[in-house]
């Protein structure tokens, strides 16, 4: 039998909801799936594939993270690439994305040494290019002064980003849509974590404030999120966040290539999907 690798953070073997319907799906073609931590100290040639799931903790130290990833996809296959996590562990992927024509939320970069720019917008969010869970992420209104924030920011090795902050996403959320293979799997609908008085935090637990409901798969945002990973590299997993503009259309937030959470606990058949994925991927 096929032998895979879900691999969580380094101290953990924890998939959370995720782990039973993915272990189970996976089973019903044909791999065994075992949920192992990064890091050292693994027989990573052992497995046919390692696919990585809940690593968020690779923000406390990405480079180690990297050189991990590159270094098992010399013993066997890997998943995101180690190419593709290079690339979308550093928010900074997204002016590629823009560049190449997607609809992306208007973004300042401040790196280190560089001064903090006036803001005219009335309300914004700073946050770091390399984060996870809304880590050191924060709201501001007009006149507030983030320089305290942004130090913080590039204490940690990060480049600051200031962007507008998106009223539809108090008023409707923000969807994400799944696409494993190159299908479109399932949608989650997330509410906002942001609010305008909360201070920029470091711990990543902060995501667990986040409101996730399930919602049908929207087709204008199904073929928003295909177009999108036409210009990434490619993938066999994708989360494609997405709002509203102020023209009513769709708009990146973010592009999760890394290890999105699948929220399979509200579409069970996303597990089916994405077994299948894999299943013809390892083909």
């Amino acid at each position: 039998m096929t032998r895979v690798a879900l691999v969580a953070d380094r101290s953990s073997t924890e998939l959370f909801a995720d782990g039973p319907l993915l272990l189970a799906a996976l089973k019903d073609v044909g791999i065994a799936a075992e949920i192992v931590p990064w890091g050292n100290g693994t027989h990573w040639a052992a497995f046919d594939a390692a696919l990585i799931r809940t690593t968020w903790d690779y923000i406390l130290d990405r480079e180690a993270f990297l050189d991990w990833a590159a270094r098992v996809s010399t013993l066997t296959r890997l998943a995101n690439s180690v190419e593709v996590l290079q690339w979308n562990t550093d928010k900074r992927y997204l002016r590629d994305l823009e560049a190449a024509g997607v609809a992306t939320v208007p973004t300042m970069w401040v790196d280190r040494g560089e001064a903090v720019p006036v803001v005219e917008w009335d309300d914004f969010v700073v946050k770091p290019s390399i984060s996870a869970g809304a880590r050191l992420s924060a709201r501001y209104r007009r006149g507030d002064d983030p320089s305290d924030h942004i130090r913080d920011i590039h204490a940690i090795g990060a480049v600051a980003m200031i962007q507008p902050y998106v009223p539809s996403v108090d008023k409707e959320g923000e969807t994400g849509t799944y696409v494993f293979g190159g299908r479109v799997s399932h949608a989650i609908r997330k509410g906002t974590i942001l609010e305008s008085s909360r201070p920029p935090s470091h711990d990543l637990a902060d995501a667990s404030l986040e409101s996730v409901r399930p919602t049908l798969v929207d087709p204008e945002l199904s073929g928003f999120a295909l177009r999108v990973l036409e210009t990434a590299p490619p993938v066999l997993y994708a989360r494609v966040d997405t709002a509203p503009g102020v023209d009513g259309q769709p708009i990146l937030l973010e592009l999760e290539l890394t290890e999105p959470y699948l929220f399979l606990a509200l579409a069970p058949h996303g597990a089916g999907n994405f077994a299948r994925a894999v299943a013809s991927w390892l083909k």
